[in-house]
């Protein structure tokens, strides 16, 4: 031991912590100083401080990321309930423009048949399981509506109200089997009537009945109501005729119609309550 502190590391090793003490001695007399020993620290210390430096810099980074974050988090809340309000507006938006292009439909044919009278009405529900035959309307008694009167989208036959409540109704589409109209081809003017079939109305069809064997109507041609029995005023369109065939049944043939209005999709209707050929 004494060995040691004899040595020459020994002495160098107290040389330089003398050196290390001076230097804080005179830093600490020196405040603001410039002198060699300060100068010499601070070149000594450099690297420690360029460290320090970066690293205070690369935290205050990383606390400016954390605040991006929350204020980006606030962004896209906002710019979410601003994207739900726009799209609450396009809903609404879109419903108006469908109002308006049913009564656009409406002043067209009210201008066409002065001596029809409407009732608009609003579809509020439809029953899955007879998605396309039936659904309800927001009208009944109380607003003049009665059983058996035509329903209509534009110049589209629907279906007639079959049941009425004072505040509702049920509409009977012309896929419900409780449903026929007479009709005609408006080429051939063949008189005929609408049936309706559980195996055609899954395709979206109907059947037009009463046609001659040799009859001339053919694919594409129109079909409109005849007026025959006062069900439903003459002239509203039922569809397009899209395959004739002969019935296995006799010497008759039939055809297939696709109805013209779109009756799954429709949102607004107008009902007939009354008509030049009503009967009274």
């Amino acid at each position: 031991m004494r060995s040691f502190f004899k040595s020459i590391k020994f002495k160098i090793v107290i040389s330089i912590l003398a050196a290390l003490l001076l230097g804080v001695f005179v830093a600490a007399v020196s405040v603001g100083g410039t002198g060699p020993v300060t100068s010499g620290l601070n070149y000594v210390l450099s690297p420690l401080n360029s460290a320090a430096a970066r690293l205070k810099e690369r935290l205050g980074d990383i606390g400016a990321g954390f605040r991006s974050s929350s204020y980006y988090l606030e962004e896209i809340n906002s710019l979410k309930l601003e994207l739900e309000t726009y799209r609450e507006t396009l809903v609404d938006y879109e419903k108006l423009q469908h109002k308006l292009a049913a009564y656009e439909e409406f002043l067209q044919i009210k201008s066409d048949h002065p001596d029809f009278s409407f009732t608009p009405a609003t579809v509020i529900l439809r029953d899955p399981a007879e998605l396309l035959s039936s659904f309800t309307v927001n009208k009944g008694s109380s607003d003049g509506l009665e059983p058996g009167m035509p329903v209509i989208a534009g110049k589209n036959l629907v279906g007639v109200i079959r049941e009425v409540s004072p505040r509702s109704a049920v509409v009977y589409t012309l896929y419900h089997p409780d449903v026929s109209v007479s009709a005609y081809e408006i080429r051939t003017r063949e008189d005929c009537y609408t049936e309706s079939s559980f195996e055609y109305t899954k395709q979206g069809l109907v059947k037009l009945m009463g046609l001659s064997r040799a009859t001339p109507v053919v694919s594409g041609g129109i079909v409109c109501t005849s007026g025959i029995g006062g069900v439903c005023p003459r002239d509203l369109i039922v569809g397009t005729v899209s395959q004739v065939m002969n019935s296995e049944a006799d010497i008759s043939a039939y055809a297939l119609v696709k109805p013209a209005a779109d009756l799954k999709n429709l949102t607004d209707v107008f009902v007939i309550t009354d008509f030049e050929d009503k009967p009274s």
